[in-house]
């Protein structure tokens, strides 16, 4: 039976794994860029159900401030069907003909530049997870020509691709399946994600990779010893390649595993600049893009999620407080990283590189 848009929205299967459809916050007063920033990219970001329909003036403010030129959106959860993918896709095209002045897709280097030059906000698709490509490397390139422009060999556990982050057992690493994906998805101009991806599995990939790859929400494993956060060596090795790691919010930035501070997060901004150079690095903050609502009605529904995911075994360990830094849940977010990455002494230049320049450097590389 088909699923109709508002469905689509709000079941979660257009936003991460985690999310659902909650709705937005009440924002939170703008603060200003240092400057007008060349572009501005997030690396995962989530939509919720009011971009299924045509925006009021609230909304297009709210959009407005977040500064965004463009944002990627992982598409059909931790374990969506083949037809399930197609049934987003196919529901998409309403989301911009319901606001065409404010959202656009973006699904080359080419539309990106359309997105910053019209105003627009582009949206990115992408997958993190494998099930909907049912093992068959022709359905990457299926995915490829609808626009999904950014792919993972997998999400935290284990498929016929390669290890995830979880994975405790052997083998670890990317099969010959995985090896054909990953040249498959870069001969579709799809850019490879290894955000969820074991360790192991991360080296196999720089090993036979044939364009820089991206890690567009993760944390630093120095900083704090998580499953989802990255050795120091394996980030550097993919900064040595081309390749932009996108730090995110989520509660794994420190070991207490509980709402994330300010600090915390520039903690894992600032090492990662240290580790990998200012030119590849970038923000994926993994939340809604207008604000994460944390009202009872929606605090139980989280909870609800985090509980199924527990249960199916997707979870990562310590998933429980809601993936937002403190200080940035709204439609201000870009705009006070710039102001706080400003703070502590980083150049105008260097900040438009970590608020987007970066990324859109890796997307025209990658697409």
């Amino acid at each position: 039976m088909p699923i109709n848009r508002r469905k689509l929205l709000k079941s979660g299967l257009l936003g991460c794994a985690t999310l659902g459809g909650l709705s937005l916050a009440s924002c939170m007063p703008k603060s200003p860029l240092h400057q007008t920033p060349k572009m501005v990219i997030n690396g995962n970001m989530v939509i919720t159900s009011e971009f299924g329909d045509p925006f009021d003036e609230i909304t297009k403010s709210q959009l407005h401030e977040t500064g965004l030129t463009a944002f990627k959106l992982s598409l059909g959860g931790s374990k969506s069907t083949f037809d399930e993918c197609n049934e987003i896709l196919d529901s998409l095209p309403s989301i911009y003909a319901a606001n065409p002045k404010e959202l656009m897709h973006v699904n080359s280097f080419d539309d990106l530049m359309i997105a910053y030059n019209t105003g627009r906000t582009g949206i990115i698709y992408s997958f993190e997870t494998a099930t909907m490509l049912v093992d068959d490397l022709k359905n990457i390139q299926h995915f490829a020509e609808r626009g999904v422009r950014i792919m993972q060999p997998g999400y935290n556990i284990s498929n016929v691709f390669g290890a995830g982050v979880m994975t405790k057992k052997p083998p670890f690493g990317l099969t010959q399946l995985g090896e054909d994906a990953v040249e498959m998805m870069q001969d579709s101009d799809v850019l490879v994600d290894l955000s969820h991806a074991h360790e192991q599995t991360a080296w196999d990939v720089l090993k036979v990779n044939k364009r820089p790859v991206g890690m567009t929400h993760t944390g630093c494993y120095t900083v704090n010893p998580h499953q989802r956060n990255k050795s120091d060596s394996l980030l550097k090795a993919i900064a040595n390649q081309g390749g932009v790691v996108g730090i995110y919010e989520m509660s794994y930035l420190t070991p207490d595993l509980e709402q994330q501070s300010l600090d915390a997060f520039m903690t894992h901004i600032l090492h990662a600049i240290n580790v990998c150079g200012v030119e590849h690095v970038g923000i994926g903050s993994d939340t809604p893009v207008l604000g994460f609502d944390t009202g009872p009605e929606n605090m139980a529904m989280w909870n609800e999620i985090n509980a199924m995911r527990k249960e199916t075994g997707v979870a990562a360990p310590g998933e429980g407080p809601p993936p937002y830094v403190v200080g940035l849940n709204g439609p201000h977010k870009m705009s006070s990283i710039a102001d706080e990455l400003k703070r502590r002494g980083l150049s105008p230049a260097s900040i438009d590189k970590i608020l987007g320049v970066n990324f859109v450097r890796l997307f025209k590389e990658s697409w």
